[in-house]
C-alpha cells in the first residue's frame, strides 16, 4: 500500500519538520509492515520533486492542515482528486479537529481524523485494507451515502514514550534550519483564545526526560547539530521533569543550544539557572496583556506581578525572554494595548511580538463574539489570517478604528512586522555565509556554538 503525506505550508513564515506527519508515519509502521509512505512538505520541496510527488499513484493521501493553509490543501486535493476520483484523501490537524464535519462537507476529503491521530489513522488504513468495518476507526469523520458521520473519539496515548520518534528520513532534513522537538501534549490551562484542546484535550502529557535525550543523540548524530526548539503549548508545567532533563543534558555534554516556550509564572531561580546551564538561549513566554483585568477575563491564570517576577528570573539567569502579546481579546481596549507597549518597554524583555486575537471554532473566543462582539467579515475562518488589516471583530469597548490604531502603534514600535518572502531568503543566504565564516575561522566548540547561534537568530526573525 503507497501512502502520500503532505504538508501544505508554502505560506508559513518558516520551514520545519511536520512532527504530526513524522509520527503518524513511525507509528503506521510499526502496525503495518506492508506499507510504502512518501511524504511532501510543499515549503522545502524542489519543484521537479513537487511535480513528480502531484504527478504520482497512491493509495491514499493524507493532507495535514491549519487554518492559515487551508486553501493550499484544498487546491492539492483537487488536483488528485481531478486524476483519480476514487483516491482516498483524509483531512488531519488543527484545522480538522477545530471545524469537525465542516471540513470535509464541501471539500474533496473523503475523512477527516480529529484530535490525536496515530491509532486513528493507523485504523484507517486497516479498514481500507478490509480488515475492519469503517465505524471500527476511532476519531474518524467521513461521507457516506446519508451524509457526514462521526465515529467516537479514540482513547489518548497515556505513555508518549511508546510513540516511536519521528519518521524523520522521510523528511529533508538538510533543509530545515533547526531541529523540533515535541515533548508533552496537551494543556490544563483554559485561555480564552486557545482552541488546543479540540486537538490534544486539556490532560497534559509528558515524555520522559531519558525519551529526550534519547531523540536529541539520533538527531544529532543522524542529522547533524542545530539548535532545537521544543514547541509544547508549556513546556515547563511539570518543574522537577524540567530540571531532570536539563542536569542529564548537562551530565551527558551534548553541547546544544535551545529554545522553547513556557509559563512564565511557573519559572524559578534554580530552573532557569539549569536551562541556562543546559543550553537554553531564549524563551518565549505567552504574556498577552499587561492589565490585570484583560488577563482574568482571559483565563490567564497570571497576573503582571508574577509575570514581571518571571521575567526578572530568567534575565538574571542570562536567558533572553520574548513577550507574545494579543490585540482583540475580552476586556482589551485602545488604552490596554498602550499598557502593554508600556510594559514591553519597561519590564526588560528582549522583545515583543503582538497578534491580532481570531476566533476559532472549538474556543471560548469564538464563542464571545458570537455573542458579545460584531463579527465583521462572513468569510470562513480560514481566510481570516488573509485579512489585511487584520480585523475579524469590533466591540463597544473596542471599535474597529481602536483595533486599527492599536496594530499601526505596535507596528510603529517594530513589535508587528514581518519580512517578505523575498527578504527572508535574502537574509538567510547572508547569515550562513557569516556564520560559516565564522566557524570556519574559530574552528572547535566556540566556533560551533557561534554558528548554531547564529542560525537560532534567523530562526527567530525570519
Amino acid at each position: 500500500m503507497r501512502i502520500g503525506l503532505i504538508n501544505p505550508n508554502k505560506k508559513l513564515k518558516d520551514a520545519s519538520v511536520h512532527l504530526g506527519l513524522g509520527y503518524l508515519a513511525s507509528y503506521s509502521r510499526t502496525q503495518h509492515s506492508d506499507i510504502n509512505i512518501e511524504l511532501l512538505d510543499t515549503r522545502v520541496a524542489k519543484k521537479k520533486e513537487y511535480s513528480s510527488f502531484l504527478n504520482s499513484q497512491f493509495d491514499l493521501i493524507a493532507i495535514t492542515a491549519s487554518s492559515q493553509v487551508f486553501e493550499e490543501t484544498i487546491e492539492i486535493a483537487q488536483h488528485f482528486k481531478s486524476k483519480s476520483p476514487t483516491l482516498p484523501i483524509c483531512l488531519g490537524g488543527s484545522h480538522a479537529s477545530t471545524e469537525k464535519e465542516a471540513s470535509i462537507i464541501d471539500f474533496p476529503f473523503d475523512y477527516a481524523i480529529i484530535g490525536e491521530g496515530e491509532i486513528s489513522f493507523s485504523k484507517l488504513i486497516d479498514h481500507l485494507k478490509g480488515n475492519i468495518k469503517i465505524k471500527e476507526v476511532p476519531g474518524l469523520i467521513y461521507k457516506s451515502d446519508s451524509g457526514i458521520q462521526k465515529n467516537n473519539s479514540p482513547a489518548l496515548i497515556s505513555d508518549l514514550d511508546e510513540i516511536p520518534f519521528p519518521a524523520f528520513d522521510l523528511f529533508k532534513m538538510n533543509r530545515y534550519p533547526q531541529h523540533r522537538m515535541t515533548t508533552s501534549r496537551g494543556c490544563p490551562f483554559d485561555c480564552v483564545f486557545c482552541n488546543s484542546t479540540s486537538l490534544w484535550t486539556t490532560k497534559w502529557r509528558k515524555r520522559s526526560p531519558q525519551n529526550l535525550v534519547d531523540e536529541i543523540k539520533y538527531l544529532n548524530e543522524n542529522h547533524g547539530q542545530k539548535t532545537i526548539l521544543f514547541n509544547d503549548d508549556s513546556f515547563n508545567i511539570d518543574k522537577k521533569r524540567v530540571i531532570e532533563f536539563c542536569k542529564s543534558l548537562i551530565s551527558e555534554k551534548l553541547g546544544i543550544i535551545w529554545s522553547t516556550s513556557i509559563r512564565v509564572d511557573l519559572i524559578n531561580e534554580e530552573m532557569a539557572s539549569l536551562m541556562k546551564e543546559s543550553g537554553c538561549y531564549n524563551v518565549s513566554i505567552g504574556i498577552e496583556s499587561a492589565n490585570d483585568k484583560v488577563l482574568q477575563l482571559m483565563n490567564k491564570s497570571i497576573t503582571r506581578e508574577k509575570i514581571q517576577k518571571g521575567i526578572n528570573i530568567l534575565r538574571e539567569a542570562g536567558i533572553d525572554v520574548y513577550g507574545q502579546f494579543m490585540i482583540g481579546n475580552p476586556g482589551d481596549t485602545l488604552d490596554t494595548i498602550k499598557e502593554s507597549v508600556a510594559f514591553v518597554e519597561s519590564s526588560n524583555l528582549t522583545g515583543a511580538e503582538f497578534y491580532t486575537a481570531l476566533p476559532y471554532k472549538g474556543s471560548q473566543l469564538w464563542d464571545f463574539v458570537q455573542k458579545e462582539a460584531n463579527l465583521l467579515t462572513s468569510e470562513p475562518t480560514y481566510t481570516y489570517h488573509n485579512f489585511n488589516p487584520r480585523i475579524i471583530y469590533e466591540t463597544q469597548d473596542f471599535p474597529y478604528n481602536d483595533r486599527l490604531e492599536a496594530i499601526q502603534l505596535v507596528s510603529e514600535k517594530g513589535y508587528y512586522y514581518g519580512l517578505s518572502h523575498d527578504h527572508k531568503i535574502q537574509l538567510v543566504d547572508l547569515g550562513r555565509t557569516l556564520a560559516k565564516l565564522i566557524q570556519g575561522i574559530l574552528k572547535g566548540k566556540l566556533g560551533n556554538k557561534i554558528y548554531l547561534f547564529l542560525r537560532s537568530v534567523y530562526n527567530r526573525y525570519k
